[in-house]
């Protein structure tokens, strides 16, 4: 199995120092002092959670969720059983939705070698107006503003327009081996921008920052984000437009809410009301070893994913990159597994049985997508190894989590509703409760 995309882009996001080892980004993102509950004012809806999608590394079962309605309802199934809301699919510079040789032929001039079984793009369209997921679509835009116009009017042709979360204008195209100069990358996103905005869909720009200077270009990240983000604002208004997001990828031991600090400081000046997706989300820049597989690296996921669900910046995390790591894998008969490396001993008995699987971290975004972040944050608190909330679900009712990454039982007591409720959490458990203290669902992670 190839895991050349997972692999390429993991290795590129050392290029963001800031967003890696350096503690100090730690944010404080309490609401308050103590975690009572907040003016309703003070309120806001928490970031939804959506799965990015690699699909061109084998085996192809994506490709083929997509053709075969059987294995498109078990796929969608494991989504639904993993929480996920949304899906990213992006062409990363690998596929054209004009055929097999313009596919190639942006392959060789991106100098990707993924080899996968080429696909109409109305597999994959069709596949989601049947499904209840939306999606985030990463066109090329060296392809242009005629072909870009001409896949998104084929997909609203079968799917509503509210399934559109967002066109992404490619994939981290500082990195790209054409290379990409920011004012030429700026030109070329502008033209899809100004040729796609009748059609009344939002966009996502790729940003990046940071001082090193390995990119093909010679520049360093902020510099190539500052020069493009100026070329594009002399053709797009982006100061006043709300319709475009910004694009993180986020990744390494030292995510923090203050990574986007560092994101906002170049990009407000240019656009001021931009709000962010976070279209490829991990914790670990290389995952050998699986570490995906165990219930150490589910709490640790459990625990920086609630730290950037509080920023008020962020829209929507996508977590990188199902189905080769993170929330999900697939088994074939032959206990062929989509993880790093095919098969691994931590994968045992109903493990290996075939069909979709949840990781221990999928248990986690489950339980955040459908229950724990599933509504208007209230309240939100870091203590020690601790973290714990309390958000207003859909129907008015208080939901209340605690996250305990020690192996001792702890107590807390929070407000909710106006009531004072005692809270007991066992070691290494994430557990939801109603507004009366009642246990409604629980993930125990003991490592």
């Amino acid at each position: 199995m190839k895991n050349i995309t997972i692999l390429v882009t993991l290795i590129f996001s050392l290029l963001i120092p800031g967003i890696g080892e350096n503690k100090s980004t730690e944010a404080s993102t309490n609401f308050a002092a103590s975690p009572s509950l907040l003016p309703q004012a003070s309120t806001r809806r928490a970031p939804f959670l959506g799965a990015d999608l690699t699909w061109a590394d084998s085996p192809h079962i994506l490709i083929d969720a997509w053709k075969d309605p059987q294995q498109g309802d078990e796929f969608a199934e494991a989504l639904e059983m993993a929480g996920v809301r949304s899906l990213r699919f992006s062409f990363h510079g690998m596929y054209s939705a004009e055929g097999v040789a313009a596919s190639s032929k942006i392959k060789a001039e991106n100098k990707m070698t993924n080899e996968y079984p080429w696909f109409p793009f109305s597999d994959f369209s069709d596949y989601l107006s049947t499904q209840p997921f939306s999606t985030v679509i990463g066109i090329n835009v060296e392809e242009g503003g005629a072909i870009a116009e001409k896949v998104i009017r084929n997909f609203l042709a079968v799917n509503r327009k509210s399934k559109l979360v967002a066109i992404e204008l490619s994939n981290e195209p500082w990195l790209n081996h054409r290379p990409w100069m920011p004012e030429a990358y700026a030109e070329r996103a502008a033209e899809v921008i100004d040729r796609l905005t009748p059609l009344g869909v939002k966009f996502a720009l790729p940003l990046t920052v940071g001082d090193s200077k390995n990119t093909p270009t010679k520049l360093s990240d902020t510099e190539w984000n500052t020069r493009m983000m100026r070329a594009l604002s002399s053709r797009i208004d982006l100061k006043n437009r709300e319709d475009i997001y910004g694009v993180l990828h986020l990744y390494a031991g030292g995510v923090r809410a203050k990574s986007v600090d560092l994101f906002n400081k170049i990009v407000r000046p240019f656009a001021p009301k931009m709000r962010y997706l976070i279209t490829e989300f991990n914790i670990r820049l290389f995952l050998d070893g699986n570490p995906h597989l165990t219930n150490k690296y589910a709490m640790e996921f459990a625990r920086k994913l609630s730290e950037l669900m509080i920023v008020p910046d962020i829209v929507a995390l996508y977590t990188h990159a199902v189905p080769y790591h993170s929330i999900m894998y697939w088994t074939n008969r032959r206990q062929v597994s989509t993880i790093i490396g095919g098969r691994d001993a931590k994968l045992k008995g109903e493990a290996l049985t075939k069909g979709w699987h949840l990781t221990p971290t999928g248990k986690v975004f489950a339980l955040y997508s459908k229950l724990a972040w599933n509504g208007e944050i209230i309240s939100y608190k870091e203590d020690g190894k601790q973290r714990y909330w309390t958000i207003k679900d859909s129907r008015g009712h208080f939901i209340s989590t605690l996250i305990n990454e020690d192996k001792k039982q702890i107590s807390k007591k929070l407000k909710v509703s106006g009531s004072e409720l005692r809270l007991n959490v066992p070691g290494q458990a994430i557990v939801c409760f109603d507004e009366n203290g009642i246990i409604i669902d629980n993930v125990l992670l003991p490592f």
